[in-house]
Order: structure tokens, then sequence, then C-alpha cells
């Protein structure tokens, strides 16, 4: 009887001949090279995604807590909020447009809500000589495009509530609330006399003015005791702006106008309020009021004073500060 042995192993069997149009016969694709993802890419990645949105808003909340404490010193030491420096020590230089709109009005939210307070943009310095209207001309259609480059802040609690208690809005502690006193009504009567005299006053007038109040050489204001020093205070912080301007003989023209910040901060508003209280006179004195809009020239056919108006009457002015000083001397 035959053993029966083991199965034998079956031999691999050769592959048969490859058929060339056979699809098993193609080669073999490259194997794909997997994308490396750099460290530092990864793990920002990794941030990304478990923060999410959450951390972008953040960013712009701390952004906005920024902004804001910006714009209060900046108001306290009566510097206006540039979109530069905003742009730089509070977004980020790398920044758009869309960033700066969504913190911009998040802080004005803010400040509106806690503070009573908004920014305001600040308007550019008035055009006065021929040569700056020439000038404002050529840039004009670049100037209507261009968004707002500053802006100061302003109360917006409402007059009524501020008439009531003089505490509710009190003069700013730097240095003193006395000294701060001084400086804000001076500033804000010259800045009067300036609008009333219908925007553009000429330098003897302004010099009467002083010599009227005792202002002509010194003033009561601690750092600003002369009156130079004083003038030249109020035009760094934009409450009146000092133009010259060729006469053609040699000569210059000096006129004072009103600055921004006093445009914005007083207005013709706060010159009627003024002129009232000076006057003494109750609401609603109709002939008071069209008086005080004569003078500043509100109204429909009331033109505003140029320069050209403003020479034709400088010899009358003169003549009338010459006989005032004589008159002086005499007492």
């Amino acid at each position: 009887m035959p053993q029966l042995g083991r199965p034998r192993k079956r031999r691999a069997e050769e592959a048969p001949p490859s058929d060339p149009e056979s699809p098993a016969s193609s080669p073999e694709p490259p194997t794909q090279r997997r994308r490396v993802t750099p460290p530092e890419e990864d793990a920002y990645a990794s941030d990304a995604a478990r923060n999410g949105p959450n951390n972008t808003r953040d960013n712009e909340d701390q952004m906005t807590k920024n902004l804001v404490r910006m714009a209060l010193a900046c108001e306290y030491t009566r510097r206006p909020i540039r979109r530069g420096d905003i742009s730089e020590k509070v977004l980020g230089n790398g920044s758009g447009a869309k960033i700066f709109k969504t913190v911009f009005n998040n802080a004005q939210h803010s400040l509106r809500t806690v503070f009573g307070m908004e920014m305001v943009e600040l308007p550019s310095k008035e055009k006065i000589t021929l040569q700056q209207k020439r000038a404002a001309q050529k840039s004009q259609a670049a100037q209507a495009n261009k968004a707002p480059q500053t802006w100061v802040l302003t109360s917006i609690i409402p007059a009524r509530i501020r008439g009531a208690d003089p505490g509710i809005l009190p003069p700013i502690a730097a240095p003193t609330a006395g000294e701060e006193a001084k400086y804000t009504s001076i500033y804000t009567l010259l800045t009067s006399l300036i609008l009333l005299s219908g925007g553009l006053l000429p330098d003897a007038k302004m010099e009467r003015y002083l010599r009227r109040l005792g202002l002509e050489d010194a003033t009561p204001v601690d750092g600003s005791e002369k009156t130079e020093k004083l003038m030249k205070r109020m035009e760094k912080d934009g409450y009146v702006v000092k133009v010259k301007e060729n006469a053609g003989n040699g000569e210059e023209d000096v006129y004072w106008v009103v600055g921004p910040r006093a445009k914005v901060e007083v207005g013709e508003k706060g010159v009627e309020g003024l002129a009232k209280s000076v006057y003494n006179v109750e609401e609603g004195d109709e002939e008071l009021e069209r008086r005080i809009k004569r003078s500043l020239g509100i109204g429909e056919g009331v033109p505003k004073k140029g320069v050209e108006q403003e020479k034709r009457k400088r010899g009358r002015e003169e003549r009338e500060d010459e006989e005032e000083s004589g008159e002086e001397d005499d007492e």
C-alpha cells in the first residue's frame, strides 16, 4: 500500500507574460509626497482652530480699551487724536481699514455710554490768504475723498443738564481746576471776540482787546505769565491761528482766526451763550439774538468777512486805535 505522503507545496507559478494592453501591466504611479507643515505654521493653525473667533474678539476688545485710554490721554493734554497714532500705537501698522472701523466704532460706544463723550472730527484750518485758497483748490478733489485724520473728545451731556449744575462738568485739574478755569475763560473770550468780528480779527484790534482786558503784557495763568507765551500756547492747542499775508509793500498784514479745536469746543453756540450771559438777558430776546447772529455771520444775506473787506477797514480801525490810545494817555 503506497504511503500517503504530505501534500507537496505548490510552487509559485511564474507570472504569465505581461500583456502590454492589460491595465495591470501599467507602471505603478509614483508615491505622492505629503506636504510637511512647518512647526510654527502648525502651531498657529492649532491656536486658530482652538480659539477661533474668540481669539479675534479678544484682540478687538483689547484694542478698543487701548483706543479709549489713548483718547482720554490726548484730551487731557489737548492733543488731537490722530489716525496715524491709532494705527501705530493701538492697531499695529499692518492692520487694515476694516479692523480700524470696527475698533473705532466700539471705542465710540464705550466713550458715549461710560464717559458721556465722543470723538468728533477736527475741521481743517480755515484758508484765509489767496495763496492758501489756491493751494486748497488744487487739492480739493483729493481732500473730498480723504478719510478723517484727526479727532477731539467732546461732551454729549445735554446742555440743560450741564447748565443745571456746574459741578457736573468741572474744569480738568491740570495742574489745578483753578488754573484750568483761568485758561478756559481766556481762550473762550478771545475766540468769541474773533467770531463776533466775523471770524477774522486784525492784530491791532486783538491788541486793543487785550489791553482792555488787562492782558496786554501779563496774564494770570501759571506757566503762561507773558501774554506772548499765552497766545503761542493757544495757537499750539488749536484755539486761535495767526495768519500773516504779504501786503505787497514790504509789510505784512496780520490777522487772528478761530482754530480747529475752538470751532468744536466753543463754536457759534458757545459764543451766543457767552454773549447772553454778559448782557444778562432772558431767553427769547429776539433783538439780541438777531444782533449776535449778524455779528457771527449767520443768516441769509449775511456774508462772513474776508481779508479784502478787512483791508478796507484797516485804516479806520487804526485811527480808532490811535484815538483810544490818546484818551487813555489823557486819563
